[in-house]
């Protein structure tokens, strides 16, 4: 990756974010998930081929817990892009029903955020595993993930088994129930106090 060039650049006196600068300036012709500053790329060589990649056996409940890690943060699980998770936000499209979907497609809310979205792939095993792995590598591009990617095959390998269950079949999922009112929080509590007051002595 050229790092004997950035080391040279850095003893010469250039600071590290400037040799990077200078470095991709170059010519060099990385692009990946952000590490440093820099783009990073990744070896596919455990998916070479992902059009024809065959996902092995996996753990779906222990995938279900990779991906409250790594991807709960900006994507839904449910069919009307809720999020229930504290402090979590839809950034992404939801994940309901995603294996076999084309990219690109899915609703999102922040439409306003640097960068693009992956185009022209069918989420399906293969396409998934390189994704994960290094999005902006992937589809040669920058995209509006925040996301350092995963290393891991069979952590990827179990969160694919559990967005394969992400579907019509799960009821929960595809018709929770109705959102709860969400007038209440947007009052200071001492109106909410009064009001509620004034309500018990009627």
């Amino acid at each position: 990756f050229g790092s004997s060039r950035l080391e040279r650049k850095s003893r010469d006196g250039f600071p590290s974010f400037l040799a990077a600068s200078a470095l991709m300036a170059d010519g060099d012709p990385r692009r990946g998930s952000p590490s440093g500053g820099l783009r990073v790329r990744s070896d596919f060589g455990d998916v070479p081929d992902p059009g024809n990649f065959e996902l092995p056996a996996g753990d779906a409940t222990q995938g279900q817990k990779h991906f409250k890690k790594h991807c709960a943060q900006c994507h839904s699980i449910y069919s009307d892009n809720r999020i229930v998770r504290t402090g979590a936000a839809p950034l992404g499209p939801s994940l309901f029903d995603v294996y076999g979907r084309t990219s690109g497609v899915a609703e999102i809310q922040q439409k306003t955020m640097m960068g693009g979205r992956a185009t022209g792939l069918v989420w399906t095993a293969g396409p998934l595993m390189n994704y994960m792995k290094n999005p902006r590598q992937t589809v040669d591009g920058n995209i509006q993930m925040s996301f350092r990617g995963i290393d891991d095959f069979q952590t990827r390998v179990d969160i694919i088994h559990y967005l394969k269950t992400l579907n019509a079949d799960n009821e929960k999922l595809a018709h929770p129930p109705e959102r709860p009112s969400s007038w209440l929080p947007v009052f200071p509590f001492n109106v909410i106090g009064h009001y509620l007051g004034s309500k018990d002595k009627d």
